[in-house]
């Protein structure tokens, strides 16, 4: 019952992330409303991790968030809080999920440890590099550094840290649209939780292996949305480049790259009277 909890908490979660509210007119319109409440559902197919040959679908009820305080922030952008929220530079919290495996289920990990969801979380420093005089057109580029944590709600394990610098393009012209690419870079310990073989579970075909820090590969990442009145839809994909990568020689590794794609549609019911002009 934990790990199915925990499994569709997660995902949910996951959902929630890349589902982001988008409010069009809020870089422009200096007087909208401080929150906005709604419900919608959200799927999403994914790979069981960067590197598998197999994958998983979920569907999932999200809701719909969006909050514009000082310094928390919920909307087209994900949730953070702003430590310094300056016209160039930005610094907040940032976070990133990933869902459990269940090794049963996997063809490489047949007889392994499951894979437990993961959160990430850390300081994210960005700095705005452009923006038109009608704020429709932004590029950004950030530095997250996250820790991560691997829990099924019963048990917690730090896994080392994730470094995943991006150059972001935003752009808006009724519908939205952001694409953002980087590399990634992460600890010998984050990379031993997906692809390392410890000797016990090594096989015939399968070596026993150790992973090493550094470059964990590229990705792309994209997203469009829009909002029609009281409905928000997006769409959401995101391609991983494995090549290079310092734990290709692991045998857990089927392919050398990984693509993720979601849509959401929600619903907005209800939003305060309270006005905000953050």
């Amino acid at each position: 019952m934990t790990k199915f909890f925990s499994k569709y908490f997660v995902s949910t979660l996951s959902l929630i992330i890349f589902a982001s509210p988008t409010y069009a007119e809020e870089d422009i319109k200096k007087d909208k409303p401080k929150w906005e409440l709604g419900v919608g559902l959200g799927v999403l197919s994914l790979p069981h991790y960067r590197g598998s040959d197999q994958r998983s679908e979920y569907a999932a009820p999200i809701p719909y968030i969006r909050y514009n305080g000082k310094r928390l922030k919920v909307d087209k952008e994900g949730g953070r809080f702003y430590f310094y929220n300056g016209e160039t530079v930005k610094i907040d919290l940032s976070t990133a999920f990933a869902l459990p495996v269940d090794s049963k289920d996997n063809r490489a990990r047949t007889g392994m440890p499951d894979l437990d969801p993961i959160l990430e979380l850390g300081p994210r420093v960005q700095f705005n590099l452009y923006q038109s005089q009608d704020k429709n057109l932004r590029v950004r580029f950030a530095l997250p550094l996250r820790n991560a944590i691997a829990t099924d709600l019963s048990h917690t394990e730090s896994i080392g840290w994730v470094f995943s610098p991006y150059l972001q393009l935003r752009y808006y012209s009724g519908w939205e649209t952001a694409v953002s690419i980087g590399p990634v870079w992460a600890s010998e310990e984050y990379h031993d939780y997906f692809y390392e073989v410890a000797p016990q579970y090594a096989t015939a075909t399968r070596p026993a292996y150790n992973a090493r820090a550094g470059y964990s590969g590229s990705r792309i990442t994209i997203t469009v949305s829009h909002r029609f009145d009281r409905l928000w839809f997006g769409l959401f994909a995101k391609y991983d480049n494995l090549n290079n990568a310092v734990f290709m020689d692991s045998p857990l590794i089927r392919q050398n790259d990984s693509f993720m794609v979601g849509a959401a549609l929600s619903w907005v019911f209800k939003e305060s009277k309270q006005r905000s002009q953050y």
